[in-house]
């Protein structure tokens, strides 16, 4: 009966090596690292940070079906001045901790229209991510406060990018229960031209800010996001400062 059991043992073992030497393999060629003029793949569960507000995505509302993975990715956005950029692609609710990042663009970002695209085939298909569930950030490396960040919203397509920008969505989280509201100005005027309610949000849920911008003129533009935590009425604030440009043609 020993003989038998020990038998059987070695025959499942030899069977699940191979198996479980592929599933190693396959998880290698996800894990986060470098990709030609990239940083990709599934990152370690990240420790929350402490920051009372995060903005998880800047994009440009565009109504392509985000729900088809696309061969490529491709993002599109605007720099009235020339700078350095930190453009990061996340996962607005973390299931894999899919991460793109440290991107090494050919041309370096320049004043006006900058492209970028990379591949889905490598780990964007393979972990079944769709568009619609990735946030995307592009934030200018200047100098800013610890409660005002400085953005380019981006236009994110698998397709036809729009020419007529009419609309954006700003993505936040925060790290507890909290009541908020927003705001939006147009630089040097100190008269909001959009406010709403934004009620009551839960803790690292993601949560959209949609402006219509569509009758908005050409220029620099902030969204003020403020309120306070239930738990502690602690004060929550955060800044962003982006251009916007009805046209990208």
């Amino acid at each position: 009966m020993f003989f038998k059991i020990n038998k059987y043992s070695v025959i499942t073992l030899a069977t699940l090596l191979p198996l479980l030497t592929q599933v190693s393999l396959a998880y290698d060629s996800l894990k986060y690292q470098p990709r030609g003029d990239r940083w990709e793949g599934v990152s370690p569960s990240p420790s929350w940070g402490l920051e009372d507000i995060e903005l998880l995505s800047a994009i440009v509302d565009n109504r392509e079906n985000w729900w088809k993975t696309p061969p490529q990715c491709k993002l599109k956005f605007y720099l009235p001045n020339r700078t350095d950029v930190d453009l990061t692609v996340q996962e607005l609710r973390p299931q894999h901790f899919y991460k793109m990042d440290q991107i090494i663009p050919n041309p370096y970002w320049r004043q006006g229209l900058n492209n970028y695209q990379w591949s889905t085939r490598e780990v964007i298909k393979p972990l079944g991510l769709k568009l619609g569930q990735l946030g995307v950030v592009a934030r200018l490396k200047k100098q800013s406060s610890r409660d005002t960040e400085h953005v380019a919203p981006v236009i994110f397509y698998q397709s036809t990018p729009p020419t007529d920008i009419n609309g954006y969505l700003f993505t936040f989280q925060v790290s507890g229960q909290a009541r908020l509201s927003y705001a939006i100005y147009q630089r040097g005027n100190e008269i909001p031209i959009a406010d709403g309610n934004l009620g009551q949000q839960s803790a690292r849920k993601p949560f959209v800010v949609f402006w219509d911008s569509s009758q908005a003129a050409e220029g620099f533009y902030e969204l003020v996001v403020d309120g306070y935590f239930l738990n502690n009425f602690m004060l929550i604030y955060r800044a962003v400062d982006f251009y916007h440009k009805p046209s990208m043609n």
